[in-house]
């Protein structure tokens, strides 16, 4: 399992890919059809295009405010892809690509950029929370979402996302120490950009990596890499399918 293979504490990221597009480890790629990855790819182009254009509405003073995604397509995409219909999405700010995917239009996404709150409001059977500005606070919801499917019998997973800045709040502890606590079925998800605003990620922690974070919660827990979309799917469907069977939360960075 890629749990064992990659702990927090192995000092090893997850690639199937290599930062020049060579495949490195066949033996990992998920199987999908082809038309599928083509699908996951037209997603990922139509973030960068959106994202693209609602940074220069910014930009122009169109739009209130926007939290950018570019380079981030991968890791949303890759993520979102391997959910369930059924499975809850608990975004903070910069999940573009896995709302898009996950079927929030990009109406609605723009509207609650341009400062109305009806954009919050997801289409129906959307199973996606409104954005959280508010750093590292939709975490508890996860936690919560997920704990309510175990008492409820059921077998929805909750994704939740968070970036590297949300690790060094108190929320973000709370979260994983729940979890573990009540094997939550959660997978958390940090997406590390290097930098929470102007704040390095060397700043922010001595800790060598995000994900070893995990360790104190007594969580297992992958450092992969997030540009890599085989990877990302490869992980997130792992964890999701632990969680699924009574195995508990996940932490990936």
């Amino acid at each position: 399992m890629l749990v064992e293979q990659y702990g927090p504490l192995k000092g090893k990221m997850l690639q199937i890919l290599d930062r020049d597009g060579v495949i490195v480890q066949p033996e990992l790629i998920p199987d999908l059809e082809d038309q599928k990855w083509l699908e996951l790819y037209k997603v990922m182009v139509k973030t960068r295009s959106a994202d693209d254009k609602a940074i220069q509405l910014q930009r122009q003073g169109r739009m209130l405010t926007y939290a950018p995604n570019t380079g981030q397509e991968a890791a949303q995409v890759g993520s979102a892809a391997a959910m369930s219909d059924n499975d809850w999405l608990v975004p903070a700010f910069r999940e573009l690509g896995a709302w898009l995917y996950r079927g929030v239009d990009l109406e609605s996404v723009y509207l609650y950029w341009y400062g109305n709150e009806l954009g919050s409001r997801f289409p129906e059977g959307v199973r996606v929370l409104p954005i959280a500005v508010p750093i590292a606070s939709q975490l508890q919801h996860a936690v919560g979402i997920a704990m309510a499917s175990n008492i409820k019998g059921e077998d929805d997973v909750t994704v939740a996302y968070v970036g590297d800045g949300g690790t060094s709040i108190g929320d973000f502890s709370e979260a994983l120490n729940f979890a573990g606590v009540f094997n939550a079925p959660v997978v958390f998800i940090i997406q590390n950009n290097q930098y929470a605003i102007s704040v390095s990620r060397e700043k922010q922690t001595k800790a060598e990596t995000l994900v070893q974070k995990a360790v104190a919660a007594g969580i297992p827990g992958v450092l992969v890499d997030g540009n890599d979309l085989f990877a990302m799917y490869a992980v997130t469907k792992e964890a999701l399918n632990r969680a699924r069977l009574g195995g508990g939360p996940t932490l990936l960075e």
